[in-house]
């Protein structure tokens, strides 16, 4: 039977007539299934890498043992360390997936890209194949060539993460999903944060609007705090950024609207800006505390750093022993002297420190540097490098544009007095020169390579940038971005750019 009134499509319905549950219940929904498809996808393409880059390293490792008519020494010596059969294919690929599983290495965020977590799951599952192999026979002196598959492991894990992010750069050079925030607070305080850096500058984030904190309107004001289930909804809002003070009542609503409805509650800081100090959040009696300090590596850091440092420093030294050989007798025959030279540093926390290098210099070179600081390149008498060196061996000079002469310092990395990345330790008549605030760069050890080296050597001049470059690294520090700066350092020195 036919009406005279035609009923409204459904879509044509207004959700603002949706009561309150319906609404919250279809965007939960929404966000489940969003979350599952991205997990999902996450997990393939993280499996997948992980599982191609193993086949890879271990074909590699394979090769090298079996590559006599290539390099009889390599292989020889491959075979020596990682005997065939002590870490089989299948074992190791899937216990190392395991262990990284375990330590949440498939899990969002940008944990995926973390090399600790990275070597941590991989030493737990190599861990337990070399643990059968001892059982299986196995001697200890093949724990070399644990070191050996870490190692391998590891880089080959961390380089095809890294490849898969600048992939997925590069497909999509800005964020998949733009992310739509609603500021609650005065219209004062929406406009100052929306002005900052941390809006401006990011890229997968859109302010649509603000809500007053104070449950009042005004012109420009999206609606009422009460009305923040509608908003979100007509706004497709999916971040919420708290950028007044809200009572405990209202703050508590706020919080259970946004999990309720899969949004994602910020605080912004009122303190604009920092100044060089890191805020972090920390538990009290299950109270959120905002702490303010300078920039430091907290224990953890400092572990999965010394973790690194010191298998990557023992695997370089082993693999590098015909190299440094081959230096020694060059320094040797070509200049009268010792092969090293030792020179007392300032490192961490201001401890004095022997660093070692192979001697580049004639053997008076200290006694001859106070009659060359005029030449000094830098205008800072708190760095010091003359171009064209007088005191420099011919040899010498071929290995300091090369940085061959800094590998003795693998030595300082395992006596724990450097690391491979991190600011370069000064000299103590340097540090006499010092302002406060140049000390910063005593808050972690000094590295054979670090920010400076990687942003053009001897090109920066100016010794308070080198203090930004450092600070900045300490602040924002992973073991990703020391595997980065390792990375750069390479054709840094290969092309000998700003080398003197």
């Amino acid at each position: 039977m036919k009406t005279g009134a035609q009923e409204p499509r459904p879509e044509a319905l207004n959700s603002w007539t949706r009561p309150t549950p319906l609404i919250i219940q279809n965007r939960a929904k929404a966000v489940e299934r969003a979350l599952v498809a991205e997990g999902v996808t996450r997990v393939a393409l993280l499996l997948s890498t992980d599982l191609l880059v193993m086949i890879l390293a271990h074909a590699a490792v394979d090769w090298a043992r079996h590559s006599e008519r290539f390099s009889p020494v390599m292989a020889s010596f491959v075979a020596a360390l990682v005997p065939r059969g002590t870490f089989p294919r299948v074992e190791v690929i899937t216990a190392v997936l395991i262990g990284l599983a375990i330590f949440g290495n498939y899990r969002g965020g940008g944990r995926w890209r973390n090399l600790g977590t990275l070597l941590a799951g991989s030493s737990l599952g190599l861990s337990l194949v070399f643990w059968s192999a001892l059982w299986g026979g196995a001697t200890v002196g093949a724990g070399f060539g644990f070191i050996v598959m870490l190692a391998a492991l590891g880089l080959t894990l961390a380089s095809g993460r890294r490849l898969l992010y600048a992939v997925q750069q590069w497909v999509h050079p800005t964020p998949l999903k733009v992310c739509r925030a609603l500021i609650l607070g005065s219209r004062g305080r929406a406009e100052h944060l929306q002005s900052s850096d941390a809006i401006r500058l990011n890229g997968g984030l859109t302010v649509v609007g603000h809500v007053n904190s104070d449950r009042t309107m005004d012109e420009d004001s999206l609606g009422a705090l009460s009305d923040l289930v509608w908003i979100i909804e007509r706004h497709n809002i999916d971040t919420i950024i708290i950028a007044d003070t809200l009572e405990d009542d209202a703050l508590v609503d706020v919080l259970e609207v946004a999990e309720r409805t899969g949004c994602t509650a910020m605080v912004g800081s009122p303190i604009f800006p920092l100044g060089g100090f890191v805020p972090r959040v920390i538990m009290r009696s299950h109270i959120p505390y905002v702490s303010i300090a300078r920039p430091s590596l907290r224990l953890q850091q400092l572990l999965s750093k010394r973790v690194f440092d010191v298998l990557a420093a023992a695997t370089l030294l082993i693999l590098l022993a015909p190299l440094f050989a081959a230096v020694a007798l060059l320094v040797r025959l070509t200049s009268p002297g010792g092969i090293f030279f030792r020179q007392l540093r300032v490192g961490y926390g201001g401890k004095h420190f022997y660093m070692y290098k192979f001697r580049s210099m004639v053997q008076n070179a200290e006694e001859l540097r106070s009659g060359l600081e005029a030449l000094s390149m830098y205008a800072d008498s708190r760095l010091f490098k003359v171009s064209n060196d007088p005191r420099i061996t011919p040899i010498g000079r071929f290995l300091r544009r090369s940085s061959l002469d800094e590998l003795p310092q693998l030595w300082n990395v395992l006596h724990n007095d450097m690391s491979l990345v991190g600011p370069r330790p000064p000299l103590a008549t340097e540090v006499e020169k010092y302002e406060e605030y140049n000390y910063t760069r005593f808050d972690m050890k000094p590295g054979i390579t670090g920010p400076w080296q990687v942003s053009g050597r001897n090109r920066i001049t100016s010794f308070d940038e080198v203090i930004t470059l450092e600070t900045d690294y300490l602040s924002d520090w992973s073991l990703l971005k020391d595997f980065a700066i390792l990375m750069k350092t390479v054709p840094a020195v290969l092309s000998m750019e700003g080398a003197v």
